[in-house]
């Protein structure tokens, strides 16, 4: 089964850029802090590939302050450094505060989709519609938390390194981490991009006396989850380590 710890729950905030929120989450990588979010939620453009371009830098956003005593949200202003900012066809962005967010949180998760197997379990997570969920957790300190989701592995485009997942995602998810395993195994295999659209037929309720209107179709959730793998992220990150030195605990 696929259960979220505490690792990866106390790490998903949400994101606000001037196209709207999203999720962000935090990785460590040699003791250094990074933040991952989905590119499309820093440029506006959802009908990738490609993206679009990340032109601010340094890039001004607003995130969540997941201190949850008030039930009004409260932001605090961040300029990150955009690491990689570079492949428009990979819906991942990475960035770079000037010091850490997060003040000693619990351990990193591996950022490594090796063992993710066809038709297992993960989930995802994040903060739907543009809010989350109040949660007491650690000695009674009121958080804001992402929603959590569950899915299934379905196929892997290897050229692109995007994992296609199914289940049903809503907007707000976008940039949020995809998750596999649990406990000491849990990790990180993806970053939610969005999904794919169908066609559906609009059955109209009229009266058996009337004529019926002409066919028509509208876009509906397919339960196809796209998200890219987050070996794309650790990648940027090594070949360009400037993130903040984590505190010793």
């Amino acid at each position: 089964m696929a259960v979220p710890t505490l690792n990866i729950l106390l790490r998903v905030l949400m994101v606000e850029s001037q196209y709207g929120r999203g999720s962000i989450f935090s990785v460590d990588v040699d003791e250094r802090e990074y933040w991952i979010t989905a590119r499309h939620v820093l440029t506006g453009v959802e009908s990738g590939p490609p993206y679009g371009s990340i032109t601010d830098k340094p890039l001004g956003l607003r995130i969540l302050n997941a201190d949850a005593s008030s039930s009004r949200l409260q932001w605090f202003p961040v300029s990150f450094t955009v690491i990689d900012a570079e492949n428009e066809n990979v819906d991942i962005a990475v960035l770079a505060a000037p010091t850490p967010l997060l003040d000693n949180p619990l351990r990193s998760l591996t950022a490594d989709s090796t063992g993710a197997v066809f038709g297992g379990d993960c989930e995802f997570l994040g903060f739907a519609y543009g809010g989350g969920w109040r949660a007491p957790i650690q000695g009674g300190r009121m958080l804001w938390l992402p929603f959590v989701k569950h899915c299934t592995i379905s196929a892997h485009a290897t050229d692109e390194g995007m994992w296609v997942l199914d289940g049903i995602n809503n907007k707000g998810f976008s940039g949020g981490p995809v998750v596999f395993g649990t406990g000491q195994e849990q990790k990180i295999m993806g970053v939610i991009s969005g999904y794919r659209l169908e066609p559906a037929e609009v059955i109209y309720s009229t009266p058996a006396s009337a004529p019926l209107p002409p066919k028509a179709t509208v876009e509906v959730n397919s339960g196809f989850i796209i998200a890219y793998d987050i070996g794309h992220a650790i990648k940027a990150i090594l070949k360009n380590p400037i993130g903040p030195l984590r505190k010793a605990k």
